[in-house]
């Protein structure tokens, strides 16, 4: 088992030491950016009201 999650977590470290320098700012603002648009195909697909 703890062979199989090594590489997964070098790989996860690497990556994140190469992501370093973008701001989190920029993950929040995608994070809000997909709720949003996540709520507004709930709106678009319910018609604004739930289903029951």
């Amino acid at each position: 088992m703890l062979s199989l999650l090594l590489p997964q977590l070098a790989a996860t470290e690497d990556a994140a030491e190469k992501a370093a320098h973008i701001s989190p700012w920029w993950y929040g603002g995608f994070a809000l950016a997909v709720l949003v648009v996540m709520l507004l195909i709930t709106l678009i697909m319910g018609k604004g009201r739930p289903h029951s």
